[in-house]
């Protein structure tokens, strides 16, 4: 039985011993505190930094979705009925026509609120880039979202028109650059103070 005792105390000793080359640190409960404090506090700033960024992308993800859907909404203000004579529906009720109606002009008033923002912005960012003597740039985002080309009948356009060769990634770019700088026009700047 000793032999045994004897094995199972060597066994938990090497247990215990540390591999060689480890290194032990002893710190202070107050020490221990102060490190896991600093530690909270750069992930807490990290987390901020993504947020932000995640903000950021959102805005430009938000501005891209509009200008995808402009031309239609621009459509429905122009061709939504929202007047009684225009409607023609057989089997309605003159309450349930009503109700009907009162929702479509609700949606055709906040489209035509939207739309007169972004047109805002839109001739803002014509001027900035007549300004700047970047005429092609606005064209390119003109092209791209009021007339639905790809990048690629883009690319083929400007070179039949104007005689200039654009990158495979210039359109891109610029339609890039414009929509970055709508965002804030359109969704304005948050406080990241926080």
């Amino acid at each position: 039985m000793e032999n045994v005792t004897e094995s199972t105390q060597a066994e938990t000793q090497e247990e215990k011993a540390p591999e060689e080359g480890a290194k032990y640190l002893t710190v202070t409960d107050e020490e221990l505190q102060a490190m896991l404090q600093a530690a909270a506090k750069a992930a807490i700033k990290e987390l901020r930094k993504e947020e932000a960024k995640e903000k950021k992308k959102n805005k430009y993800h938000d501005t891209f979705s509009l200008m995808r859907c402009y031309r239609d909404a621009t459509f429905h203000i122009e061709n939504a009925i929202s007047e009684g004579v225009q409607l023609e529906l057989e089997g309605m009720t003159e309450e349930q026509q009503e109700i009907y109606l009162r929702s479509v002009r609700r949606t055709r008033f906040k489209t035509l609120l939207m739309t007169a923002n972004i047109d805002k912005v839109i001739d803002e960012m014509k001027r900035r880039r007549e300004a700047a003597g970047r005429e092609l740039e606005y064209l390119v985002f003109d092209m791209y979202f009021m007339q639905g080309m790809t990048y690629e009948q883009i690319i083929e356009q400007v070179e039949k028109d104007r005689g200039e060769s654009l990158g495979k990634n210039t359109p891109r770019r610029w339609v890039t650059g414009i929509i970055n700088e709508m965002s804030v026009l359109l969704w304005g700047l948050e406080d990241e103070r926080q």
